[in-house]
């Protein structure tokens, strides 16, 4: 019975988590163009560089796209494993 109510938690807990993985890189992919926007403007004012702005703008969308990615993943991995 422990075994049977740790494992219901454990699904729920992967699931809340491939949910809130989901919807980070999300977020992240919304806030990119205002990113872009952003740093454009930090260029103009001399702030940073050019090189700086690309190397922000390729983490944050190389994050986005991971996060999305194994977000999916392991709801598909929790989904699987409360099926069978």
């Amino acid at each position: 019975m422990v075994a049977q109510v740790s494992s219901r938690l454990f699904d729920k807990v992967g699931v809340a988590s491939a949910i809130l993985l989901t919807m980070a890189g999300l977020v992240l992919r919304a806030y990119l163009p205002r990113l872009q926007m952003s740093s454009e403007e930090r260029m103009k004012d001399g702030n940073m560089t050019d090189a700086e702005a690309r190397r922000q703008q390729k983490f944050y969308s190389r994050c986005a796209n991971v996060a999305s990615l194994v977000g999916v993943a392991v709801l598909v991995v929790v989904l699987f494993e409360l099926t069978s």
